[in-house]
C-alpha cells in the first residue's frame, strides 16, 4: 500500500502529523509527499518528491496556482501525484488531505470488495446542520480528503477528478461523479465536521489511542478544516453550522485542542513561495478567472506560450502587456473584462460591458478597483489604453440607495427611510445593493426601475463602505446632492471610518450619540435625522406553541451576531436573569439570533454558556416578519443589556407592542427611550477589548450594572401591573413621535433646504451644474 499527501506552505504542520499517524497505524505501507513549493517538514522514512520529479516545470505550476484556489491545486497536484505512483506500482494507492488523522489501517477494510473506496457523508436534515441536503448537494456526498484506488483504475477514477476540479465550484463533488459511474466500496469510520450528532458517544481506547464512536473503532479523523487558531470548530468555514458540535463531544474537543496546539508550534510564519505575483500581490479573483480560463484540458500542462508565467519576476512586463490587451472589437481590455465578470454587483450597476456602460465602468475602475482589491498595475496599464467621455439633468427627489433586502438593522433602516419620504409624499427611487452584503435577504423588499435619476441620493450604509456603494450607482451619484444615512456604535469614530466624507455632500444620523461622535470629524454637515420608528402592525394568528416558547413569564433579547456579540452583550442579558431567577420560577429566557453560523466560535461559547438551564432558549433561525412579530407580542418583556447601540430598533419595536423594555441607559437608545417609557439600567465606563472590531481597541463602551438589571427583570414578574403600564406609555411616544410621517415631515423639510441653497449656487456659478457640493465647514 502507497499513501500519497501532497504539502505546500500553508498546509506543511498537517502534513507533518498526517505522516506521523500513518507511519504508526500502516507501518508497512511507504509514504509519500509531494513537496509542492519547497516547504515540506522533514519526516524520517517519507519519499519526498519535487514538481520537476513528477514532470511538471516551474512556468506551469505557477500558472496552476493563480488559475486555481489553493485546494483545487492541491487536488490536481495530488492526481499528478497518484498517477506517477500507479505508473510505478502494481499496489493500492491512499490518498491523505493534509490533517487527515489516521486511527486504524485502511488495509483492514481495503482487503474486503473492489475498489476504489470512499467514505460517505451524511446528510442532516432534521436538525439543521451541516451537512444538510443542500449542503451535499453543493459540497458532495462523499469525502475527497479520504479515499483508496488500485492503481489499474487510477487513469479512470483521475480523470474525472481533473475534469471536475477544473471548474472549482464543483471541487468537492468529483466522487460523486465517480460513484455514479462505476462500482466502487464504502469506507466506513471516517469522523469529520459533519459526521456526529449529539447523541453519539465519544471516547478513546485507552490502550491504542483509537477514537471510538458508539464503542466503535474510527478509521480516521478529519481535521484538514482545522484553524489551528480556533480549536473550538473542527472546520472553520464560514457560514457552516457543522453537526459536529465540540460543545458536545468532550473527548473530541479535547483532542481537537492538542492538535491545534502542536500545529499553532510548528506553523512557520514565513510568507509562502507563490504568495505574490511579479505585479507585487497575491492574485486576485480577476487573475485567477484569467489564468483559469485559459488552462488548457484538464490534467494537461499550462504551458501554452502566450500565456505569461505570472510569478516569474521577469515576466512582469510581458503580463502586464497580455493583462491589457483589448478584447475582441476593442474595448475594455482583457483583466477589466475579468474584473467585470467576477463582481455580480458590477454586471448589475454596469450591464453595458463591454458597450455602452464602458465609460460608466472606466470611471468606476479608476476611482475604486484597487481599493476593493484589484491589481494596481494592471489597472492602470488597462486605464492607458483606453481614451475618456455625458447624461440628462435629474429630477426633483431622492434615490434612496441600500441594502433593502438585507435581513439587518442597516438594511431596516433604509427601508424606514423610504417609508418616512413616501409618508410626505416625496419622490423616491429605490435602489438595492448587495456589495458586501454577509446577512440573509429578505423577500418582498422595495425596488424601483432603473430610469428615473433623482436629484438627491441617499446613501444607507455605514461610512466605511460609503466609497465603494456609491461607485455601485454613479448614474445616480455623479450629478446628485449626495448624503450619507450612517450609522456608528461607539463614542470615538476612528479615522478608518473617514474615507465615507469624501464621498457624501451632508452626513444623517439617527441620533444625538452618533452625530457627537462623527460631527467633530467632519468636513460636511452632519444632521440627526431619525428615521422612523418600527411600528406595531396587526397582531399575527400565532401563538407560543407555534414558536416552540414555552408558558410562563417570557424575557425576550434578539441580536445578529454580526452586530458584534461583545457589543450586543447576550452574555450580559442571561447572567442577569440567572441572578434574577432560578429555573424552577416559571420564567423563560428567549435569546433569538441570525447568522450564527457566520460566526461559529461565538455562537459555541454562547451555547456551553447556557447549556445547564432550560428555561434559556435559543433561537437561531431567520424568522419571517410576522413570526418575528409574533416572538415580539408574545413576549412580556425585552432586554438589552448593550455595551453601546448607534439607535436600537430592536428596543423600539418592543416598545411599539407595549412591552416594558429593561436596557442600558446608554447610547443612541436614550433618543426614544425615557426614565418615563423604559426601565433604564445605570453602567460605568468600560473599554473596549480586542476582537471586537470595527470597534477601536482601548475606546470605552458601558458596563451594565447587572444586579440592577436583575433586580428590573424581576420587578416585571413581581409587579406586572406596573411594568404593563410602563409598556403602554412607550407604545404611546412611539406611535406619537416616531411615526413616518413625523419622521419624513423632518427630512422634507431639510431637503428643501437644500434644494434652495443649491439653486441659489446654480444661480451664481451655472457653468457647475447640477452637481454642486455644499461648502464645507472647518473641522
Amino acid at each position: 500500500m502507497h499513501i500519497a499527501v501532497v504539502s505546500r506552505a500553508a498546509t506543511a504542520a498537517k502534513v507533518r502529523l498526517t505522516v506521523r499517524t500513518a507511519q504508526r497505524r500502516c507501518p508497512r505501507a511507504v509514504v509519500h509527499v509531494l513537496d509542492a513549493d519547497g516547504t515540506a517538514l522533514p519526516s524520517d522514512g517519507v519519499r519526498f518528491h519535487t514538481p520537476s520529479d513528477l514532470g511538471i516545470s516551474p512556468a506551469s505550476l505557477h500558472r496552476s496556482a493563480v488559475a486555481l484556489e489553493p485546494s483545487a491545486l492541491d487536488e490536481l497536484l495530488s492526481s499528478v501525484l497518484l498517477r506517477h505512483l500507479a505508473e510505478r506500482h502494481d499496489a493500492v494507492l491512499v490518498h491523505l488531505a493534509p490533517g487527515v488523522l489516521l486511527h486504524a489501517d485502511p488495509a483492514r477494510q481495503l482487503t474486503d470488495g473492489r475498489g476504489p473506496w470512499f467514505a460517505a457523508r451524511s446528510a442532516h436534515p432534521s436538525t439543521g446542520r451541516a451537512p444538510d441536503s443542500l449542503a451535499l448537494a453543493r459540497d458532495g456526498g462523499h469525502s475527497p480528503h479520504l479515499f483508496a484506488l488500485r492503481a489499474g483504475d487510477a487513469a479512470a477514477v483521475l480523470d474525472v477528478r481533473d475534469a471536475v476540479v477544473a471548474d472549482s465550484v464543483a471541487l468537492g463533488r468529483w466522487v460523486d461523479v465517480v460513484v455514479a459511474t462505476a462500482p466502487f466500496t464504502r469506507l466506513t469510520g471516517l469522523v469529520g465536521p459533519g459526521s456526529l450528532l449529539p447523541g453519539e458517544t465519544v471516547s478513546l481506547d485507552t490502550g491504542s489511542g483509537q477514537l471510538l464512536v458508539d464503542g466503535v473503532g474510527a478509521l480516521a479523523l478529519d481535521l484538514s478544516g482545522l484553524d489551528p487558531h480556533v480549536p473550538e470548530l473542527m472546520e472553520s468555514r464560514a457560514g457552516v453550522d457543522p453537526s459536529t458540535r465540540l460543545s458536545e463531544h468532550p473527548v473530541l474537543a479535547q483532542l481537537v485542542e492538542q492538535v491545534a496546539s502542536e500545529l499553532l508550534a510548528a506553523t512557520s510564519q514565513q510568507p509562502a513561495p507563490w504568495s505574490t505575483t511579479s505585479l507585487g500581490a497575491p492574485p486576485d479573483p480577476a487573475l485567477r478567472t484569467l489564468y483559469r480560463g485559459a488552462r488548457p484540458s484538464p490534467g494537461a500542462e499550462v504551458a501554452r506560450e502566450s500565456i505569461p508565467d505570472p510569478i516569474a519576476p521577469d515576466s512582469r512586463d510581458e503580463l502586464l502587456e497580455w493583462l491589457g490587451a483589448p478584447g475582441p472589437g476593442g474595448g475594455v481590455g482583457r483583466y477589466l473584462r475579468a474584473v467585470h465578470a467576477v463582481r455580480p454587483d458590477l454586471q448589475r450597476a454596469f450591464p453595458g460591458v463591454p458597450g455602452v456602460d464602458e465609460e460608466a465602468y472606466l470611471a468606476w475602475v479608476g476611482q475604486h478597483a484597487v481599493a476593493d482589491g484589484f491589481s494596481g498595475p494592471a489597472v492602470t496599464e488597462s486605464l492607458r489604453r483606453m481614451p475618456p467621455t455625458h447624461p440628462a439633468p435629474p429630477s426633483p427627489g431622492v434615490n434612496v440607495v441600500g441594502y433593502l433586502q438585507g435581513e439587518l438593522g442597516i438594511g431596516e433602516s433604509a427601508r424606514l427611510t423610504l417609508s418616512a419620504l413616501d409618508a410626505v409624499d416625496v419622490p423616491t427611487v429605490a435602489v438595492p445593493v448587495e456589495q458586501h452584503l454577509a446577512s440573509r435577504r429578505r423577500a418582498g423588499a422595495p425596488t424601483s426601475g432603473r430610469d428615473t435619476v433623482h436629484d438627491t441620493t441617499v446613501i444607507c450604509v455605514n461610512a466605511d463602505l460609503t466609497p465603494s456603494i456609491a461607485a455601485t450607482v454613479p448614474r445616480l451619484t455623479e450629478r446628485s446632492l449626495r448624503i450619507g444615512m450612517w450609522y456608528w456604535e461607539v463614542e470615538e469614530f476612528p479615522a478608518s471610518q473617514h474615507a465615507g466624507f469624501a464621498t457624501v455632500d451632508e452626513v444623517w444620523v439617527a441620533t444625538e450619540f452618533v452625530r457627537a461622535a462623527i460631527a467633530p470629524h467632519a468636513p460636511v454637515p452632519v444632521r440627526v435625522m431619525t428615521p422612523p420608528l418600527p411600528q406595531r402592525r396587526e397582531l399575527p394568528a400565532l401563538d407560543r406553541a407555534d414558536l416552540g416558547i414555552p408558558e410562563g413569564v417570557v424575557f425576550l433579547f434578539s441580536f445578529d451576531y454580526l452586530s458584534t456579540m461583545e457589543r450586543k452583550n447576550p452574555r450580559g442579558v442571561v447572567d442577569a436573569y440567572r441572578a434574577a431567577f432560578t429555573a424552577s420560577d416559571g420564567t423563560v429566557l428567549v435569546v433569538k439570533s441570525i447568522n450564527a453560523a457566520l460566526r461559529p466560535v461565538e455562537a459555541e461559547r454562547l451555547r456551553r454558556h447556557v447549556a445547564d438551564r432550560a428555561d434559556i432558549v435559543l433561537l437561531e433561525d431567520y424568522l419571517d416578519a410576522d413570526t418575528r412579530d409574533a416572538l415580539v407580542a408574545l413576549s412580556d418583556c425585552y432586554v438589552s443589556l448593550h455595551r453601546s447601540e448607534g439607535l436600537g430598533l430592536t428596543m423600539a419595536e418592543a416598545m411599539a407592542w407595549g412591552k416594558p423594555v429593561v436596557a442600558t441607559a446608554y447610547s443612541g437608545n436614550l433618543q426614544f427611550m425615557t426614565e418615563d417609557n423604559s426601565l433604564l439600567v445605570p453602567w460605568e465606563y468600560a473599554p473596549i477589548p480586542e476582537g471586537a472590531d470595527p470597534y477601536p481597541v482601548g475606546g470605552r463602551w458601558a458596563e451594565p450594572d447587572l444586579v440592577v438589571a436583575a433586580r428590573l427583570l424581576r420587578s416585571v414578574v413581581d409587579d406586572p401591573a406596573a411594568a404593563q403600564a410602563r409598556g403602554r406609555r412607550a407604545a404611546q411616544d412611539i406611535a406619537a413621535l416616531h411615526s413616518p410621517a413625523a419622521a419624513g415631515a423632518a427630512m422634507a423639510a431639510r431637503l428643501s433646504e437644500l434644494a434652495r441653497a443649491r439653486r441659489t449656487r446654480a444661480r451664481r456659478n451655472p457653468a457647475r451644474g447640477l452637481r454642486v457640493p455644499l461648502l464645507r465647514h472647518p473641522r
